[in-house]
């Protein structure tokens, strides 16, 4: 991996995205080793300030999905139709999900009053919605790709495939754990537990990404 293949790929939203986030979930992780509360506390902060950045920057994602949507149609071009059927359901709940995260993000910031705590259970449901429909698909296309002759390149679509359906596992484990004590396993998990889930599937994500731009040349 080169300086500049890196270089190049900070220089994009996804990028950026994807290290922040790996960066915000080892600051939890790393709540484990501290040996006093007000260290512990220290990389609790950063990790939300991270973290906060992804979300004030998500400010500008609805063009993106509503462009993507309206480029997607109704997927006729896609001739699997248990993909089609995810793909357009998460769709929809991603356009949902903007303009809902929107307004939990300037209910923190005081610029509205509102049920907050509702607003924001509402948001992560819709992520963790949005986190199966992605495992479905990967799924599917992992089966479909079993059912191919084996070859070099069928066989390297299938461990990328299975690397995907992990990483997605991993993070409905954590996503869940963001829901309220009465809901499912929902804030049962320590800080630093979250972190380890969180890490191990940013680091996936960082490898896969940067994988694909090392061998297409592309920063997308």
């Amino acid at each position: 991996m080169d300086m500049e293949l890196l270089s190049r790929y900070l220089e994009t939203y996804s990028g950026r995205d994807k290290l922040l986030k790996t960066l915000s979930y080892m600051a939890k992780l790393a709540t484990l080793s501290t040996t006093s509360k007000e260290t512990e506390k220290k990389f609790k902060i950063l990790s939300s300030q991270l973290s906060a950045c992804r979300v004030t920057l998500r400010l500008l994602d609805d063009i993106p999905v509503i462009h993507y949507a309206m480029s997607y149609g109704w997927g006729k071009k896609e001739p699997d139709w248990l993909l089609r059927l995810a793909e357009l359901l998460q769709i929809g709940v991603d356009i949902i999900f903007c303009p809902v995260e929107h307004v939990c993000w300037a209910a923190e910031h005081k610029l509205i009053n509102i049920n907050i705590e509702k607003w924001d259970i509402a948001s992560t449901w819709f992520w963790i919605i949005s986190l199966h429909l992605s495992l479905i698909k990967s799924i599917r296309k992992l089966k479909k790709l079993n059912n191919r002759k084996i070859q070099f390149a069928v066989a390297k679509q299938r461990n990328n495939e299975l690397l995907t359906s992990f990483r997605i596992i991993l993070d409905i484990s954590y996503a869940v754990s963001y829901l309220p004590p009465s809901l499912l396993w929902g804030g049962q998990l320590k800080t630093w537990q979250v972190g380890a889930l969180g890490t191990l599937s940013s680091l996936i994500s960082l490898y896969q990404a940067l994988s694909r731009l090392a061998e297409r040349g592309t920063y997308s």
